[in-house]
């Protein structure tokens, strides 16, 4: 009975007991709140860090694309005025799959115009790839670092085209002349006979300087085997020789003039002559292999700097795709095959 009326009682401490445990209750709850609060901001603050990253990421692979872009404009634009105009017709260098192609094109521009080609590569062309070189060379300044090597090995190949271009424009300045020697051959050993004439002393001067051991040579089998063997061996080198060496000995003559035979010309004609004149074929088998071996040889430095510099394209476009890939984690996108281009193995 006195519990019941004493202040302070077992109802008054379970009320505190009550309090305490709700107010527990309640800074818990603050805590778990304000824990919640800032693991939200701090994964709402780390997507926004991933987003900005990523953002800046694709800013920058955009802007690799967007430098290896402006190199392949500008090289379309000013390299591409030169390769149309020693090819002397509109021309896509992507579509061009190698040297042989760059050597036709070329070669089949020069037949177009075999007189006047030599001036119009000097004064037309060279210009063009001058202009070309000092506009490419502009774009150093805006590339990217990443970008820099591959735009310099570019750079180093310009100077090498303009080069062989001008050593084949020089070259070809002979080629007329060349074409005359072979057409007097066939004019003069036409005429060759058993009789002292002037075009038969000649021509029979002529063999005698061209063809090694004549003296030694049983008949006209003889000839004809060695010119089959060396033109097919090396034709340039023995044209060459032949039409610098033997070729004035039957040009201009005076065909009204007093012949002068060698003391070797009756002995020669006697087993040098036939008919039916085989040994003409013989030269002109000769004649045709050196001019063909010339125009690859009168080419050779400018084909080889034209591989080099399609290489050289096609590394700064590469390694900005590259870049791209890198920086923005994507796949690298394989470039578009040229037309009639073989697939890679096993793709």
């Amino acid at each position: 009975m006195g519990n019941l009326g004493m202040p302070g009682g077992t109802a008054g401490g379970g009320m505190d007991e009550y309090q305490r445990m709700m107010a527990d209750r309640a800074a818990k709850a603050k805590r778990n709140r304000m824990i919640f609060a800032v693991v939200g901001l701090a994964v709402v603050g780390g997507g926004g860090f991933m987003m900005m990253r990523s953002r800046k990421q694709a800013a920058a692979g955009q802007a690799m694309l967007e430098a290896g872009g402006r190199f392949s404009l500008k090289d379309k634009e000013e390299m591409g005025a030169f390769w149309s105009c020693i090819m002397s017709s509109e021309v896509d260098m992507d579509m061009i799959q190698g040297a042989d192609q760059i050597q036709q094109r070329v070669e089949s521009a020069y037949f177009t115009q075999q007189k006047t080609f030599s001036e119009h590569l000097t004064s037309e062309c060279i210009p063009k790839i001058e202009r070309g070189r000092s506009a490419m060379a502009s774009l150093s300044s805006e590339m990217p670092p990443e970008l820099k090597g591959p735009l310099d090995t570019y750079l180093a190949v310009l100077p090498k085209l303009q080069t062989g271009i001008e050593s084949y424009a020089e070259k070809i300045k002979g080629r007329s002349a060349v074409k005359d020697v072979d057409a007097t051959i066939q004019e003069v050993g036409g005429a060759f006979s058993t009789d002292p004439t002037v075009e038969s002393t000649a021509f029979e001067k002529f063999l005698v300087c061209a063809i090694p051991d004549l003296d030694k040579t049983k008949d006209i089998q003889g000839v004809l085997e060695f010119l089959a063997a060396t033109c097919k061996t090396d034709a340039v080198k023995f044209m060459t020789k032949v039409r610098a060496d033997c070729g004035p000995i039957i040009q201009n003559l005076n065909k009204d003039g007093k012949p002068s035979p060698s003391k070797t010309f009756k002995a020669n004609a006697k087993k040098l002559y036939e008919e039916d004149q085989r040994q003409l074929q013989a030269w002109e088998y000769c004649a045709k292999r050196s001019r063909k071996g010339k125009k690859v040889l009168d080419l050779e430095e400018f084909l080889t700097a034209s591989g080099e510099y399609m290489e050289a394209v096609v590394n700064v476009r590469r390694t900005a795709r590259e870049e791209n890939a890198r920086i923005t984690g994507k796949p690298l996108e394989a470039p578009k095959k040229k037309p009639g281009e073989a697939a890679a193995p096993g793709g």
